[in-house]
């Protein structure tokens, strides 16, 4: 072994030495090495002996070389029937595959694959027969004299949009296909409209409701050529209730070659573009193959009077054809309807009419000032509704306020006090049919992920004498304040204690140190209503924000986050009612207690370079978990990740904390958009050069999962997922 490698082979291939390109220029020595996956990255040390452990494939995940036959989460551009992890990106129902079969039912996010997926059969192998008519004939006009355009960007601003769309639903779950014969054995039509069939299949399960209210589906197009020529199209009952009414591309399959030799469309091709046109004359799109290559012609427009085509290279013609396929049918429907996205950027209809909330009463007279101070303790004791309605009663609003913060302290526990807690009691109850409309599923997680949590795993701190399941279950507790974690900043209303159990439900207990935070909204900051004119009154609460549905909001993320709990997440033991030694009454939420350091730079820095890559690789594998289950961080910052080193693996690993201010999706219109990975990795490259290293931090980091839909500039450098169909050119 030497220095660090990187090593292309093919899978199932016997490793060549003239395949290696090292760091230092060292030619490569190991003769016996197979690869059973296509494209690995191996870092070995030189005169170490290999582990695999060291090896990444082209997704920063581990890759396990001693079984061929274990599943790998892979590039989707792998050939099907290759081992592959059943977390792919959802283009993957595209490429398609037969004989699946689902575990513990026929629903997947539309990003998942089983475990095993099979080659997509080969088309029927039938010998091409001559056309005896003429083109002229059939049609009664002149084919068109269709011209090549190289330079032609529209099927990759196709399958771009294909790409987006299929990103801003990757949440969505669709049916599975449990099992399909071999189609291999069908004719050549019904070889054709069985393999495009997913496509409509797709469609049928991601439209908006008010359409298709019966399936889309794949039909065949009988153009009298013989069995080994074939069409195919998509049609639905809504697409003639468009103005104008929709048509669909037309995909045609012949067995012999589309251009002559000297680069020409063929007759034959030719003949069957103007039999299309002759059957419908609206189509715009006419998509050919012979299973090897793919041309998409596009007939004349009132902009473009020429005929034009587009050669598509492509390794892998029928997954391909598939996926133009696709492409090309949703560009033709209405955006956003036939595939139901949430808008990124949704407008207020201008026709809903909002409710305006309580009447005011002219004859309920404004309270006296004092008389609000002794009886308003906290933002819920105000009605909102009125608030920005209302100008003298914002006024006195912001005057409480005022007199508030100048009256009690932000931080109102110190050492050695006492809280006691109403257990479970929040101060606001969601209805039961109201949550985050996907759960976490941790088999989700890619295997080093998943590898990278076991390693990490933490028991919680409540286990000994079962005082996690107590508490729980108990109406009450207490707790001794050991000393103030963290006082926020002048905008924040959070303060954080380090505690411990006295008691649970008046039984002395005695736990380890854990963790308060306690939500005090007297002490959110808002704009002053000085800085605004009497018109700008209801501006000045956009950013109001009530105590309990703060705390509540962060609570919702634990909960979900419960199956990676005591991982890259704290335990966490609910949110409560406590009541501080004044009497205050404050709402917050109990967890487990992080020894670690927050990575700001100026921590960062002192780190060595193993521990350095440690912790990047720990806060990617921070990000995926917080991605997977849909829950967004919207206010970034490196006093949210804690550097923790696990007492018993001894393993520096990542810990986010902080979760009051994350969004999660509760209206499927509603985008959520996810931008964890972006969030951490502006964090670790923040100190610019000062903390972590940049170089380091873009090696190890990665690149976004192939679902992600932000596209950003970091640096100076573009970062998005990487292309869903790369074996399309």
């Amino acid at each position: 072994m030497h220095g660090r490698v990187s090593i292309s082979v093919q899978a199932g291939e016997p490793y060549d030495t003239s395949t290696v390109n090292d760091d230092r220029n060292d030619p490569g020595d190991d003769s016996n090495f197979t690869a059973t996956h296509g494209r690995v990255s191996i870092g070995v040390q030189a005169g170490e002996p290999y582990d695999t452990s060291t090896v990444s494939d082209d997704r920063n995940n581990p890759a396990e070389l001693k079984d061929p036959n274990v599943g790998r989460y892979v590039s989707i551009g792998v050939d099907a029937g290759q081992p592959m992890e059943k977390r792919v990106p959802f283009s993957s129902y595209l490429q398609g595959a037969s004989h699946i079969t689902v575990n513990g039912g026929d629903f997947r996010t539309i990003y998942e694959l089983p475990e095993e997926v099979e080659r997509v059969p080969p088309p029927p192998r039938h010998s091409p027969k001559p056309i005896s008519p003429s083109c002229q004939t059939l049609t009664g006009s002149i084919p068109l004299q269709w011209q090549e355009s190289k330079n032609d960007k529209t099927p990759f601003y196709k399958l771009g949009r294909l790409q987006s769309t299929l990103r801003l639903v990757h949440k969505r779950k669709v049916s599975w296909p449990t099992e399909e014969s071999n189609l291999s054995d069908l004719p050549p039509g019904e070889y054709l409209t069985t393999l495009l069939q997913p496509i409509a299949d797709l469609f049928s399960q991601l439209h908006r409701p008010q359409v298709l209210k019966t399936p889309m589906e794949c039909i065949s197009v009988d153009f009298k050529f013989g069995e080994s020529i074939c069409g195919a199209t998509f049609t639905a009952e809504d697409f003639n209730d468009e103005s104008p009414p929709l048509v669909a591309p037309f995909i045609v399959s012949l067995p012999d070659k589309l251009f002559n030799t000297n680069g020409q469309v063929s007759s034959r091709v030719e003949c069957i573009l103007s039999k299309c046109l002759q059957y419908k004359p609206g189509v715009p799109f006419i998509i050919v193959t012979n299973f090897q290559d793919i041309a998409i012609f596009s007939p004349p427009t009132r902009r473009r009077p020429e005929a034009i085509y587009r050669k598509m290279l492509t390794t892998q013609p029928v997954l391909a054809l598939r996926v133009i396929s696709a492409a090309y049918l949703l560009d033709v429907l209405p955006r956003g309807v036939y595939i139901n996205t949430p808008d990124p950027f949704p407008e207020i209809d201008p026709h809903i009419i909002l409710p305006e909330g309580p009447p005011l009463d002219p004859n309920q007279h404004l309270l006296a000032d004092e008389q609000i101070f002794a009886t308003h303790h906290r933002h819920s004791d105000f009605d909102h509704a009125t608030l920005v309605r209302d100008r003298a009663r914002a006024l006195q609003f912001f005057r409480w306020r005022e007199q508030a913060q100048r009256r009690y302290p932000k931080v109102v526990a110190h050492a050695n006090d006492t809280v006691t807690a109403s257990t479970n009691e929040v101060g606001f109850i969601l209805p039961p049919d109201v949550h985050p409309l996907y759960p976490f599923d941790a088999s989700e997680l890619p295997p080093d992920t998943t590898n990278h949590l076991t390693s990490i795993q933490r028991q919680s701190p409540l286990t000994r004498g079962g005082m996690g399941k107590i508490l729980e279950q108990s109406k009450s507790f207490s707790l001794k304040i050991q000393n103030v974690l963290a006082e926020g900043t002048p905008r924040t209303m959070c303060i954080v204690y380090q505690c411990q159990i006295t008691s649970i439900d008046d039984t002395p207990m005695s736990s380890p140190s854990l963790c308060l935070k306690l939500f005090d909204d007297r002490f959110q900051h808002l704009p002053s209503p000085d800085e605004y004119d009497e018109m700008d009154v209801p501006r000045l609460f956009d950013t109001f924000l009530i105590a309990e549905m703060y705390a509540l909001n962060e609570a919702l993320a634990y909960e979900k986050l419960r199956p990676v709990q005591g991982t890259v997440i704290p335990w966490f033991y609910g949110a409560h009612q406590f009541t501080l030694p004044d009497g205050m009454v404050l709402y917050g939420i109990l967890m487990e207690y992080i020894e670690g350091f927050d990575i700001a730079p100026e921590f960062a820095w002192t780190l060595s370079i193993e521990r350095q890559i440690d912790m990047i690789r720990s806060c990617r594998h921070a990000a995926r978990v917080l991605d997977v289950a849909d829950i967004s961080q919207r206010d970034w910052h490196s006093g949210q990740i804690l550097l923790h080193t696990n007492l018993k693996s001894k393993l520096d690993h990542a810990v986010l904390i902080d979760f009051a201010s994350t969004t999660q999706t509760w209206e499927p219109d509603v985008l959520n958009m996810i931008e964890n990975y972006f969030g951490i990795l502006r964090i670790l490259l923040d100190g610019k050069g000062n903390g972590f290293d940049t170089g380091i931090v873009w090696k190890r980091f990665g690149e976004p999962d192939d679902w992600d839909p932000v596209h950003a500039v970091v640096q100076g450098k573009n970062v998005q997922a990487r292309d869903m169909f790369p074996y399309i050119t």
